[in-house]
């Protein structure tokens, strides 16, 4: 399809999600590639192949692709890695020594349901949260402009705040559906990301090699260092939104609100999720009803108080999560409920599992959580959205 210019320095193509992920980090000024292909994050890799800038370099698994990211940036190179599912799991020792060394890399995961019962290829976000207590940073993706989008702020937030971020998106749903995507001038992407910032070491003084035996009491500090900046990388990510939102004309919130300044029932998703339910709300509150949404871009991270801010007048908190901790319920719900009730928020919390390993969430679904929230003052633990009813 031919390109539309567009404003801001834009141009408008009709792409997929794994084209405006590695088009995200081509933008970024990446030059540099580690790759190992897992469905459905391939084309990815594919289209990280097709670049004439873009030195690709073939791991022999998911976990050399990773350890050679480090040796990347340890350098002082930016350098993409994308993965999915059982290829994040396999790389999960890397991840806590990447975070604990404070590398600056930015991950695109394409959400995948993890081999269980069986191997399934649908979406799924367990394989990310999976990673929530390694100290990477989380944002996740509604659409593939969102994609491209939080690669250039996810870049600018890693290297100011010394943090690895995680991109994710819903696999297929985002990573092979088409839709038109405004990519920004290669000269003002790079204006925005900035040079290549060093980070300093994890514990710079005193100064030390990596890798061997550390002592307890500085091994707690690193930690207690890390969480503190964690919660500083909340004020980092709004700075860079809102510099992104001057400079390109798309603003991201860590929540993205919506109609819940009078809302008796908010219902809270994140990723694909959002935009069924962004239209059910529409609707019911075109019949007059008081119910608005709340999309979560930033898990880590974690919004509470701007979730307080926004839920603070509602009734009831509708969460639908497309994960499970089983035995516990969705992981979105789990923490949500206990931002707010921590702070005396009074909702009742309604924890909706649906849309595991990748099946559909209809408006029909979304319609069905509205009414039970209604009707039931007092919910399980945990409730399940089938085709065939809600079950707790």
């Amino acid at each position: 399809m031919k390109a539309v210019s567009e404003g801001h320095g834009q141009t408008a193509r009709m792409i997929n999600g794994a084209e405006a992920m590695a088009i995200g980090f081509e933008l970024a000024g990446v030059r540099i590639a580690y790759t190992y292909p897992i469905t459905p994050q391939a084309e990815v890799m594919e289209t990280f192949s097709r670049s004439n800038r873009i030195v690709t370099i073939q791991g022999d698994s998911e976990y050399s692709v990773l350890a050679g990211a480090q040796g990347v940036v340890w350098a002082g190179e930016r350098c993409a890695v994308a993965t999915a599912s059982q290829g994040l799991v396999l790389m999960s020792e890397v991840l806590w020594e990447v975070a604990g060394n404070r590398l600056p890399i930015v991950m695109g995961v394409f959400n995948r349901a993890l081999k269980g019962p069986g191997w399934c290829l649908g979406a799924q976000q367990n394989d990310t949260l999976f990673m929530r207590d390694t100290g990477w940073l989380q944002f996740y993706c509604e659409t593939a402009q969102e994609i491209l989008d939080l690669i250039l702020i996810g870049f600018r937030v890693a290297e100011t705040i010394c943090l690895p971020v995680l991109v994710a998106g819903d696999g297929f749903y985002l990573s092979h559906e088409t839709e038109e995507v405004l990519i920004p001038d290669e000269k003002a992407a790079a204006a925005f990301v900035g040079e290549r910032m060093r980070c300093e070491a994890p514990m710079p003084d005193p100064q030390a090699d990596y890798g061997g035996l550390m002592p307890s009491p500085k091994y707690f500090r690193a930690y207690q260092r890390m969480h503190h900046d964690v919660r500083r990388a909340a004020a980092v990510f709004d700075s860079a939104a809102q510099e992104f939102a001057t400079r390109f004309g798309r603003h991201y919130g860590r929540i993205s609100p919506l109609y819940t300044e009078d809302a008796e029932t908010v219902v809270v998703s994140a990723g694909t999720i959002c935009g069924t339910i962004r239209e059910v709300v529409e609707q019911r509150r075109e019949r007059g009803e008081c119910v608005g949404m709340v999309k979560l871009h930033a898990f880590r991270p974690f919004p509470a108080e701007a979730l307080r801010e926004a839920l603070g007048n509602a009734r009831r908190v509708i969460v639908i999560d497309r994960n499970l901790a089983p035995g516990l319920g969705g992981i979105f719900a789990s923490e949500i409920r206990l931002a707010l009730h921590a702070r005396g928020v009074p909702a009742t919390v309604y924890s909706f599992i649906a849309g595991l390993g990748g099946s559909d969430v209809p408006p029909g679904l979304i319609e069905s959580a509205l009414d039970y929230a209604g009707e039931q003052a007092d919910p399980p633990d945990t409730l399940f959205l089938l085709d065939t009813g809600i079950e707790a």
